[in-house]
């Protein structure tokens, strides 16, 4: 009786490697959340996106854009610009490195999220080079798109 008990002891403690648990991997950095002026929230889901990106998000909300899509590659239509006056599109502009990015804004009223799924914190520059040319211009043609649709522009 003793032997079958040293025997299942020594089988027991072979197998334990097969069943001991593996760590778990490490979570995922969560998305940076930060308030905006008129209430809302902008979510970044890449870490040190918002850095980058979180003052044009506010001016996009703002001018009422509710989506900004750049892809590089699609000549003059690489980026879409949304809004309820109308959508545009247009090429990158002269020097500035094409780089994926969208920015969406809606609900709640006030909130913005942005992702580029190439953002790193080595091409983070290229990264603020483009949002910084691409949101102004998209600002623009968004409000020629509203003097138009309101019937005030020319």
């Amino acid at each position: 009786m003793r032997k079958s008990h040293i025997a299942v002891l020594v089988a027991a403690l072979a197998a334990a490697p097969v069943f001991a648990q593996t760590a778990a991997p490490a979570p995922a950095a969560a998305p940076a959340v930060v308030k905006t002026p008129a209430g809302g929230t902008i979510k970044a889901v890449q870490p040190g996106l918002f850095e980058v990106a979180g003052p044009r998000v506010n001016d996009v909300v703002a001018a009422g854009i509710q989506k900004i899509t750049a892809t590089p590659g699609k000549g003059v239509r690489s980026i879409a610009v949304q809004s309820p006056w109308g959508e545009s599109y247009f090429g990158w502009p002269k020097n500035v490195k094409p780089v994926p990015f969208t920015i969406t804004t809606g609900k709640p009223a006030g909130s913005a999220t942005i992702s580029a799924p190439g953002f790193t914190k080595e091409n983070s520059a290229d990264y603020k080079a483009a949002i910084e040319a691409v949101v102004p211009f998209a600002i623009a043609k968004t409000n020629d798109n509203k003097k138009w649709a309101l019937g005030s522009g020319q």
